[in-house]
């Protein structure tokens, strides 16, 4: 695997964890426990925006932009 692969792939992973983890969540709910509720949803949220963050376009400040010659 190349490192675009990988870097492409990253976020899917991340973001169909934290849908997995959310749906089971919401199977394994019927017990009403609000506490392990709230605590899975918010484990989920955050693989997903973690997902969200890793799928931004890198843009390094310190690095000047390329510029074309004619």
């Amino acid at each position: 695997m190349t490192a675009n692969v990988i870097r492409a792939l990253t976020p899917i992973v991340l973001a169909a964890i934290g849908g997995a983890i959310g749906f089971i969540v919401l199977l394994n709910s019927g017990d009403k426990d609000s506490v392990k509720v709230t605590a899975g949803m918010g484990l989920a949220g955050t693989a997903i925006a973690a997902a969200a963050g890793l799928a931004q376009p890198n843009k390094n400040p310190n690095k000047p932009e390329e510029t074309q010659e004619s």
